[in-house]
């Protein structure tokens, strides 16, 4: 054999295999991307090439990396603030993912609280409502004193720690009535979208965000409100009818945060009740009480689990001798096609008892300390969280400690510990739930904020 002959051969080999990735097609270029186990490492790839970008920014990628993992229990947090010994606003994160083999859940949860931690200065900002995991935060922008009419200049931004993307709102002027401020605001986001929309050229969504200014007195036949489209980039002002089976409303003291659920948002009123506003359509609709509520005592959580509503009430009174008892309820049957202005209270959902139990009853193997302070005659506990996988699995405030409790087993174990102020048995500001999606959710408009995500944590 010749042996130029066989150089030859071995050169046109090497040159016939010499391809660089990015001569693939970009169908075979999603088959290496996707399998990928993060969305955060995934999202870091966008920024190998304009192509790469282009690539991982559709709807038909974002479908392929749910496919590949399809997660049947989403990893999530609670975010929530708290007063330390010095009296300083802190803002903590939990990290722990659902299971100790889960470490790649619980390193990207540690990532994202770290990017929320430099992102939000807790003496500037607050993180005040979630949807999935998009985050609301408000910047206060102080006014000069006026005491006949106080207002605030108040900046708000839509953040998705995920994605690094942060969308600024165009700034309100907001009444600020003392002595509660801000917490007599009640505000909540919601957000709409569909992975599986074809016509879609890039990932979008569609949100909104509330805003309900406090009363005086209470409401009656309407209320107002300051809305956020995202399809418009503009505040408008509207006024919403309430339902006419409902005889005057006021919200709560303490102020839980708003649930998005089902085209609407929640926030608990007096009488146990859960007044629900639809930003999309401009109507409300009213869920009234659990047949099992008790007169005289709040709802004290509202959240999801498993895709339904959940809400929950710490009873008992020690001027009567009576251990708190918890008890907690599905919404059942809820239609929001039948929750109109015109719709009855509560049309098309009912309240349906889960749990009941009472905190003598509970144990801990692990922490002695916690059976023998709930089995006390009267001791302090809050529910702070439902887990929104796990139906038995509630999260409660004791002696400045987060605790995970199994309503079916009965048992109690400290969740982690909050550095609070001595003497503060409850928290200031109730959780946020943040949920770590399969994909992370798109914010319109956000090229700006893409920026941060090479130099984020």
């Amino acid at each position: 054999m010749d042996p130029d002959s066989h150089k030859r051969r071995r050169g046109e080999f090497a040159t016939t295999t010499s391809t660089s990735i990015n001569d693939l097609p970009d169908c075979v270029l999603m088959e290496i991307l996707a399998p990928l186990s993060l969305p955060t490492v995934v999202l870091h790839c966008k920024w190998v090439s304009k192509r790469w970008f282009s690539l991982i920014s559709t709807p038909c990628f974002a479908r392929r990396f749910i496919t590949l993992h399809p997660h049947v229990h989403h990893p999530f947090s609670l975010i929530f603030y708290y007063h330390d010994c010095h009296l300083n606003k802190r803002l903590l994160i939990t990290t722990t993912s659902e299971s100790e083999s889960e470490s790649e859940s619980e390193s990207e949860l540690k990532s994202l609280a770290a990017y929320l931690h430099n992102k939000c200065d807790p003496n500037t900002s607050s993180l005040v409502a979630s949807c999935n995991d998009l985050l609301l935060c408000r910047v206060q922008q102080d006014c000069p004193p006026n005491p006949i009419n106080p207002i605030n200049m108040v900046s708000y931004s839509i953040i998705n720690p995920i994605s690094r993307q942060c969308l600024a709102l165009p700034p309100r002027l907001v009444p600020r009535f003392p002595p509660h401020g801000f917490l007599d605001i009640r505000l909540g986001i919601i957000c709409s979208y569909d992975y599986n929309n074809d016509k879609q050229v890039q990932l979008s969504s569609s949100f909104r965000v509330v805003l309900i200014p406090w009363s005086r007195t209470k409401f009656t036949t309407q209320f107002k409100t300051h809305i956020f489209s995202s399809d418009t980039g503009e505040w408008s002002d509207s006024v919403v009818l309430c339902p006419p089976n409902l005889d005057g409303f006021y919200f709560t003291l303490i102020p839980l945060p708003s649930i998005p659920y089902k085209g609407f948002l929640f926030w608990c009123i007096n009488g146990g009740r859960l007044l629900g506003f639809d930003p999309y359509n401009s109507r409300c609709c009213v869920i009234e009480k659990p047949v099992q509520w008790e007169q005289g005592h709040n709802l004290d959580c509202l959240g999801l689990c498993h895709g339904s509503l959940r809400t929950s009430q710490v009873s008992g009174s020690p001027h009567c001798n009576e251990h708190p008892c918890l008890r907690i309820w599905d919404l059942m049957d809820f239609d929001n096609n039948n929750n109109n202005n015109g719709g009855g209270a509560g049309a098309g959902g009912k309240w349906c008892l889960k749990h009941e139990l009472y905190f003598n009853q509970m144990v801990s193997e692990k922490s002695p300390w916690l059976t023998q302070y709930v089995t006390r005659m009267f001791p302090s506990v809050s529910v702070l969280a439902f887990h929104p996988n796990d139906a038995n699995v509630v999260y409660l405030m004791i002696q400045s400690k987060v605790v995970l409790c199994n309503l079916q087993s009965r048992t109690l174990e400290v969740f982690c510990h909050v550095p609070q102020r001595e003497h503060a048995h409850y928290f200031t500001y109730h959780p946020l739930s943040f949920v770590l999606p399969s994909w992370p959710t798109p914010i319109p408009s956000a090229r700006d904020a893409i920026a941060d995500y090479p130099n984020s944590n």
